[in-house]
């Protein structure tokens, strides 16, 4: 009787949850606190599937919880995704705060050749060096290995083609430079010289793509 006058007194978002799913008792808002505290413990990101795990609930109350800790924009911090996994990170809008505890403001800033070739491939990815290149029209390998040791980029894949080349991706450092909570959150390219930004670069790579089958066609020898 006292718990059933405990739970008519408790905020709806924090009833627990009679049903059939596992952890049920549960409410949504001590599962997205549980979710916290298990991203802060954990020794690698986690996937959605293994938080479902150690909650003991389905991926579907996973997918709620997190949900609900995304629209609490008052917190000090958010979940970024990449890829299947999760990372907890600090609150873009503290970073000039943080970067001065920290004396990261003493960093040097990416040049804007970097920063050209991180939208390239932050757009496209995954892309191979010459596809960057393509699309920047210059040599691209040394901005390339400033991003990778900055840890802003990494190899993701190795492309099907001759001399199978490394295929670029951003990391987590990434999203957490730039304050994104996914990929997903990346804006809208804008237009380029009066051209929609996102086809220039499509037919961009498009055109780096024809090169690529050039080469394979003029290095395979023609059947008698």
């Amino acid at each position: 009787m006292i718990d059933l006058l405990n739970e008519q007194q408790m905020p709806p978002d924090q009833l627990p949850l009679h049903g059939a799913d596992p952890g049920v008792d549960r409410s949504t808002t001590e599962l997205a606190s549980l979710i916290e505290a298990l991203l802060l413990v954990a020794h690698d990101p986690p996937t959605i599937d293994e938080l479902a795990d150690a909650a003991n609930v389905t991926v579907s109350r996973i997918q709620d919880a997190l949900d609900q800790i995304a629209s609490h924009s008052e917190r000090g911090w958010i979940v970024q995704r990449h890829g299947n996994h999760l990372h907890i990170a600090t609150s873009p809008r503290f970073a000039t705060e943080i970067s001065a505890f920290l004396g990261l403001e003493r960093e040097g800033k990416l040049s804007s050749a970097a920063l050209e070739t991180l939208a390239i491939v932050a757009y496209q990815q995954p892309v191979t060096r010459s596809e960057i290149e393509a699309v920047r029209g210059v040599d691209s390998s040394g901005v390339l290995a400033t991003l990778h040791a900055r840890e802003l980029v990494e190899p993701v894949s190795r492309l099907a083609a001759v001399g199978n080349p490394f295929q670029y991706g951003t990391t987590v450092g990434f999203l957490k430079l730039f304050g994104l909570g996914s990929l997903t959150d990346l804006p809208q390219l804008g237009s380029v010289d009066g051209g929609d930004g996102a086809a220039l670069l499509n037919i961009a790579m498009s055109g780096a793509e024809q090169v690529r089958t050039d080469t394979v066609i003029s290095i395979v020898p023609a059947e008698d």
